[in-house]
């Protein structure tokens, strides 16, 4: 016997039930309930209507089981297991969904007078653009870009909510909530976050959510040329702010600038405190260390400030490469003789284009695991060929099966060592770092890139075993790059040690 499927009074109050109650601990469970009762509220038969009378409560509820999946996507490695990235899928999905239940809503409220505090544009633009804001961090934690036509949804949005004014003046219904979500959004977009993990993601999002407010948004372009720190937006265009130092804004009318250069600022401030040891002001609940968080804040205010240029065009390209992922594999295939056992550290995987500087790489054969940005790789196209030595710029991986890494080449050859830093206050180990030759045209002399922390003093101890037994004492000279799993410094090899 068939049961009848609930009308929709019942749909919608069984909605409300369960969306006046306190969400559980188990973010699977909140994720179906939520995905099965947005499929049962949006029925045509009612025009969304059912959907529309639960806005506020959807809106709250979405964001608390996005909080769930934070975590757990932060902590995960790249690529995600199965039902991890069906999850985050579906989060995705139905953020999305909301957002654009919420963007409906704008439209029906424009034309209807007496409008609430909470059914008015503003309002509603502001919820709608916090889901998109938080469709496109679970997007970057998981590995993804942002979905198609999400900036088209986001600018619209943005636009729609402040109809009775312009970004400088105060609307009707002032809209503070959407101008910072908006700003939450472009200061996510223009830190480059594929570049990031999942934890720098997680502590980042919490650093904008305090902060996004520094940054400025203007419809005049700069007035000095020299401006490099600007970002251009096209609100009639699916994509996300762009640099002026990467391409030159177009000729068309309604273009939106913005700047992070005050966010940088604060940026600035942090790493000071952050290098002292020192807990920040407002400290933040994501789980970064000290060290990695000024590591982070580094990296992303030169995004903000001085965005890099692009100096080399790609060439198309397809060709499969041996490729040894991540700085202890790449010790020990260096060191290893024997090239059965090499080939168990490698996997092959397919040029898709390349530049002097580097390379875009996807997985072919294997089964690539602990993937993070950040990290150190070796490819070679041949046996006959040196490894090329390169650090993972960014991650994108659409799928469980398709993985796509972007790299930026730092030397073409290199050999295995073990480094300790001498340090009056503290002991640590020898560590297994890589020797990299130097690169006349860049003014760059030997280097060493090691795990990321082995750095703490300006002399270190350098033993390499490879050919005979050598032991010496080096002096850094600059400490040229530092990412979530290495870092890169010149050195020297002193003199006068002691």
């Amino acid at each position: 016997m068939s049961v009848a499927a609930p009308s929709p009074p019942d749909r919608t109050s069984a909605a409300l039930d369960w969306l006046s109650t306190e969400p559980s601990g188990d973010a699977d469970l909140e994720l179906a309930s939520l995905v099965r009762f947005v499929d049962e509220l949006h029925r045509p038969e009612d025009g969304g209507r059912s959907l529309q009378q639960c806005l506020e409560l959807l809106h709250r509820r979405s964001l608390a089981i996005s909080g769930l999946f934070r975590l757990r996507l932060a902590e995960a490695t790249l690529p995600l297991s199965i039902g991890l990235h069906r999850a985050a899928t579906r989060l995705q999905e139905v953020l999305g969904r909301v957002a654009s239940a919420h963007g409906d809503a704008i439209t029906e409220t424009q034309f209807k007078a007496g409008q609430s505090l909470t059914r008015n544009p503003g309002t509603l633009a502001t919820r709608a653009l916090e889901l998109l804001g938080e469709q496109l961090t679970i997007s970057h934690l998981a590995g993804n870009s942002a979905p198609f036509e999400f900036w088209s949804r986001a600018h619209s949005t943005f636009i729609n909510s402040q109809i009775s004014g312009t970004i400088d003046s105060q609307p009707a219904y002032p809209p503070e909530g959407a101008l910072k979500a908006y700003k939450y959004m472009m200061a996510m977009a223009t830190c480059q976050p594929e570049g990031l993990t999942g934890r720098e993601i997680l502590w980042l999002g919490q650093f904008l959510e305090r902060f996004c407010d520094m940054t400025s948004l203007s419809p005049a372009a700069p007035q000095d040329e020299n401006e490099l720190g600007w970002f251009w937006i096209d609100s009639d265009q699916d994509t996300p702010p762009i640099s002026v130092n990467r391409r030159p804004p177009p000729h068309v009318d309604g273009l939106i600038y913005f700047s992070a250069a005050e966010l940088a600022r604060q940026a600035t401030r942090w790493i000071e405190t952050l290098e002292e040891q020192l807990p920040p002001p407002e400290p933040l609940t994501a789980p970064l260390g000290l060290p990695e968080a000024a590591t982070l804040l580094r990296r992303v205010r030169e995004y903000w400030a001085t965005p890099p240029q692009r100096e080399h065009s790609r060439r198309r390209n397809q060709y499969t490469v041996k490729v040894c992922c991540g700085l202890d594999d790449i010790w020990l295939m260096l060191r290893e003789q024997d090239s059965e056992a090499r080939n168990t550290l490698c996997t092959e995987w397919l040029v898709v284009n390349e530049s002097p500087t580097g390379y875009a790489i996807m997985q072919v054969t294997g089964s690539a695991s602990a993937l993070s940005a950040g990290m150190a790789l070796a490819l070679r196209r041949s046996e006959h060929e040196p490894w090329t030595l390169c650090v993972v710029r960014w991650i994108r991986t659409e799928t469980p099966e398709q993985i796509e890494l972007g790299l930026q080449v730092i030397a073409n050859s290199a050999k295995p060592v073990m480094v300790g830093f001498r340090s009056t206050t503290q002991t640590r180990p020898m560590r297994p770092a890589l020797v990299l030759p130097p690169i006349q045209a860049l003014g760059r002399q030997q280097s060493i890139l090691a795990p990321a922390g082995t750095y703490s003093a300006r002399r270190f101890m350098l033993v390499s075993d490879s050919n005979r037994l050598y032991i010496a004492q080096g002096r850094l000279l600059s400490l040229d790059m530092q990412t979530s799993a290495v870092e890169l410094f010149q050195y020297e090899i002193d003199p006068y040690p002691r």
